[in-house]
């Protein structure tokens, strides 16, 4: 667990001491931070489940096919992602590159860090807190639902562009994220209501009407029509396993959130992107308790984690605040880090990297999932980078 702690202790204290830290700082310690937890993601084994695997083995089908000078459009990737076909791309792309799992996957990492970088910059008054927010939410999924993740961080480079009217950039970098996740389509609405400032009675009403949605059968309905008309067959599935009682965890986090919103909300900035933000956030909670009955509904409200991020970091460092909001947050949030930290287990700890062979003791998802195990005695078996190759 060492090797997560570290991390959390180091932006924890940054996140303390922000009040002391001038801007150029600041900038300096995020980018070592991002460099830190980008690496241990990067470089990690096979950590993170089921879903590592087969993102793992669709790439190394996808390379084999490339080296076969099989069409790309008739490669692994293009033939199981029908519906999402920039993610089948993206695969060919880097097959063409390197044939080997691990260099595919340490791109992805790199792209996703550097993107949170980048956003949190561009986006938030309190970049510190801001990226520990993200990170205690939102850094784990980066192991494993690695198609949603990365449609999360293309859909954020268009927030600008919905703070500025554009649609046409805006909806084409929207049809890139959906390319890798058709659940990003989601973040749409961002610009429709991107400048709209509520009332807090409306505020109060919209999450009123979703979690009564979330709560009842009409929740379901809505989700088919809307789910179905992207992807039929994994709405169904997901409707499978709808489970028996509401995630209550949900109603939890939506409210809290919703709690230090609603409390200060005439102290947040009224400029554009401040608008912008506080409604993502609020998409964010409006998600998250109309899918408080399915088992993945987390995993929809990602899209709008950034609102979030920037909105209630912009709160706790209002100096009309007591330091109380501050800590409450980094209290909540580090709560949410070490459960998914906890409840994942063996699929996090012991960490290990691709840097060393070998396999972890008593590796119960490598002994299910493993497909070839010839990465098992050496992992640069296969080509790492292929126009380097000697022939």
């Amino acid at each position: 667990m060492i090797v997560y702690l570290i991390p959390y202790v180091f932006i924890l204290m940054l996140v303390i001491n922000s009040r002391n830290i001038s801007s150029k700082q600041a900038t300096s310690f995020l980018a070592i931070f991002i460099i830190i937890i980008g690496s241990i993601c990067g470089f990690r084994d096979m950590l993170g489940g089921y879903d590592s695997y087969i993102y793992a083995e669709v790439f190394d089908a996808t390379a084999d096919d490339i080296d076969r000078y099989i069409s790309p459009i008739l490669t692994t990737a293009f033939r199981l992602n029908e519906k999402e076909q920039g993610y089948a791309l993206f695969n060919v792309l880097i097959a063409f590159i390197t044939g080997n799992r691990y260099i595919f996957l340490l791109i992805i990492s790199i792209f996703i860090f550097t993107s949170i970088f980048i956003h949190v910059k561009r986006l938030s008054r309190n970049p510190l807190l801001s990226v520990f927010i993200l990170f205690c939410m939102f850094y784990f999924f980066s192991f494993t639902y690695l198609r949603q993740v990365m449609a999360a961080c293309i859909a954020w480079y268009a927030i600008p562009f919905a703070v500025k009217r554009k649609p046409i950039q805006f909806f084409l970098i929207l049809i890139l994220a959906v390319s890798f996740h058709n659940s990003a389509a989601l973040f749409g609405l961002v610009y429709f209501i991107a400048n709209q400032r509520f009332s807090k009675s409306q505020i109060l009403l919209l999450i009123a009407i979703s979690t009564i949605l979330g709560l009842t059968p009409i929740g379901t309905y809505l989700f088919k029509i809307l789910g179905g008309s992207l992807n039929e067959m994994k709405t169904e599935k997901v409707i499978e396993h709808i489970v028996d009682t509401t995630r209550i965890e949900y109603i939890l986090e939506a409210g809290f959130f919703f709690f230090i919103i609603f409390l200060n909300y005439e102290k947040i900035a009224e400029d554009k992107l401040s608008t912008c933000m506080l409604n993502v956030a609020l998409l964010f909670m409006f998600v998250l308790t109309f899918f408080a009955k399915f088992s993945d509904g987390g995993r929809m409200s990602w899209f709008f984690l950034i609102g979030v991020a920037v909105t209630i970091a912009q709160i706790a460092e209002n100096e009309d605040n007591s330091p109380v909001f501050k800590f409450t947050t980094i209290f909540v949030v580090s709560v949410l880090y070490f459960r998914v930290l906890t409840s994942w287990g063996g699929l996090l700890m012991p960490y290990k990297s691709f840097l060393s062979n070998g396999v972890r003791p008593d590796d119960k998802t490598w002994a299910m999932y493993e497909y070839d195990h010839g990465y098992d005695t050496d992992k640069f078996y296969r080509p790492v980078f292929k126009n380097f190759e000697d022939k």
